[in-house]
């Protein structure tokens, strides 16, 4: 066998409104480095574990078909050092074909833009897991996703977050994400309009949400 495994985690939140937390799932096997799953897929080194959601969220409400083309992002946050563009076009080529969550198909959804407030709680969240050596939605210090939220001033609606460590490149987080149904979920869900991610060492966070309003 050719290639290593790189070990990779995974785990998902969502919220409406208001959060209360995440509960833990069954963790997923590993996917073996070079090799691609589906045609939603590309190729993934990661062993995503520890899908986490809550009950009767992440769901698709919608079928609209969105456009060809994206907005680009603008130039993001200081230190964080990823390809908006990429992952721009990777989650919203998934949103235009449709996806199968875990045995469950996602139709169409419109796209998803690029918001730098959402990025600035992503990319703090990947730095305080990556400095403080921790992974989980809740940080040692007591902060949840909502309240990150808060922190940069974005006024949301609906959010979701997505995290993973040990995935080395932006193709890979995002197949690995959605290589797992509850981030599948999450990306795939309609109600989120804007998205951030951010990177720190190996640790990933994907923020998606809708701000009042809209």
């Amino acid at each position: 066998m050719t290639g290593k495994f790189i070990c990779a985690i995974l785990c998902v939140c969502v919220a409406v409104a208001v959060f209360t937390g995440c509960s833990k799932d069954m963790p997923l096997l590993p996917v073996n480095s070079g090799s691609t799953t589906d045609t939603t897929k590309t190729t993934t080194p990661g062993k995503p574990a520890g899908d986490t959601s809550k009950p009767g969220t992440g769901t698709n409400p919608g079928t609209t078909t969105p456009p060809t083309t994206t907005p680009p992002p603008t130039t993001g946050v200081a230190g964080n050092n990823i390809d908006r563009n990429a992952l721009l076009t990777l989650v919203n080529g998934v949103r235009a074909k449709g996806c199968n969550c875990g045995g469950q198909q996602m139709p169409p959804v419109g796209p998803v833009t690029w918001n730098d407030l959402l990025e600035k709680a992503a990319y703090d969240h990947s730095a305080d897991m990556n400095k403080n050596n921790y992974f989980d939605h809740n940080s040692p210090s007591g902060t949840d996703p909502g309240a990150r939220l808060d922190a940069v001033g974005y006024k949301w609606n609906t959010y979701g977050e997505n995290i993973a460590k040990g995935y080395m490149d932006e193709q890979s987080v995002i197949t690995g994400w959605i290589n797992s149904p509850g981030h599948c979920k999450n990306i795939m869900n309609g109600n989120f309009k804007e998205m951030g991610i951010g990177k720190s060492g190996n640790y990933w966070t994907m923020d998606l949400g809708r701000r009042m309003g809209n």
